[in-house]
């Protein structure tokens, strides 16, 4: 009988080649194929463990958690106390989360949405007492890291500013939108701030440019402001002209929409009290509710009533 050589045929070979090319590589192709959830509030997003944050104007996707590092850095004193950086930080996540649907779009870092430093602006800011700070912030960030606010399942604006007027103000005030978590709660942040009230001097030319007008100083002494339930201005009016509080704000480049308009000595005294639109969260107000011992949870869910803080969940 000829004994027949298999490895001299060359079909066989290839098939043998294959299959053992097959054993090593299929554990890595099941592998690759797992597929991560997140769960929120009883929703579920792929992938959403790995989330990554693209900032307007870098081309280099950014870890979730560094860029909220970034973000309480840049948006929170840190001298404050620990809790309200905490506070921060869970306000920060939920905030870009809810903004960039987990990061599917970019986000601006501006103050329009959240101003974001990273690890070398925080290097020239913070000088010398960079080490202490950056422990600081990360210890903060790390301590809440996924944590998240929502409500009735969903991912809540998490709207914050920096100090509030004794009065936080509601969604429906600032625009016309009544949102449950964003209401009105009182807020004692003044008495901790320095520049709690702020005092801008202008002469009737400066003041006829800014609101493109042509008035005189007495047309300024008829002015009426229409005030809401939290003491900020809604209608700027006098015989000639009419805007809202958030228009003269802007306009003026005011720190908020709490402020009282006089002339004295023939020129126009504007002063203003408190730093914001005032909706959400005080920046001032966490840092003296955790002086007072307050825990960045009991911040959390002062100022955004009926919510709840959760954990984003990895399941394989």
């Amino acid at each position: 009988m000829k004994k027949i050589n298999n490895f001299k045929n060359p079909i066989i070979v290839v098939s043998i080649i294959c299959f053992i090319t097959a054993l090593f590589y299929f554990p890595f192709i099941f592998r690759s194929h797992e597929k991560k959830d997140v769960k929120l509030g009883g929703s579920s997003i792929n992938n959403a463990c790995e989330i990554t944050i693209q900032v307007s104007g870098s081309d280099i996707p950014i870890d979730l958690e560094e860029y909220v590092i970034g973000v309480v850095a840049a948006e929170m004193p840190v001298s404050f106390h620990i809790e309200a950086l905490k506070a921060q930080a869970i306000a920060a996540r939920t905030y870009v989360l809810k903004n960039t649907n987990y990061g599917q779009i970019p986000i601006e870092p501006t103050v329009a949405k959240q101003v974001f430093y990273d690890e070398d602006t925080r290097k020239e800011n913070w000088d010398k007492s960079y080490e202490e700070f950056e422990k600081k912030v990360q210890e903060a960030v790390k301590s809440t890291e996924g944590e998240v606010i929502y409500y009735n399942g969903e991912l809540i604006t998490a709207m914050f500013h920096s100090m509030s007027n004794g009065m936080t103000e509601s969604s429906k005030n600032y625009s016309g939108n009544d949102i449950p978590y964003l209401q009105s709660v009182a807020s004692t942040d003044f008495q901790y701030a320095d520049n709690y009230e702020t005092v801008t001097t202008f002469s009737i030319e400066e003041w006829n440019k800014l609101l493109k007008v042509n008035w005189t100083i007495d047309d300024v002494k008829k002015i009426r402001l229409q005030r809401n339930n939290t003491g900020r201005v809604e209608i700027v009016s006098n015989d000639k002209n009419k805007w809202t509080g958030r228009e003269i704000r802007t306009l003026l480049n005011l720190r908020s929409t709490d402020f009282q308009i006089d002339v004295i000595d023939g020129e126009i005294v504007v002063k203003t009290e408190g730093y914001g639109h005032g909706v959400g969260m005080s920046q001032y107000g966490a840092d003296a509710m955790a002086d007072n011992g307050s825990s960045a949870h009991e911040i959390i869910e002062y100022y955004y009533k009926n919510t709840s803080i959760e954990k984003l969940n990895c399941k394989n």
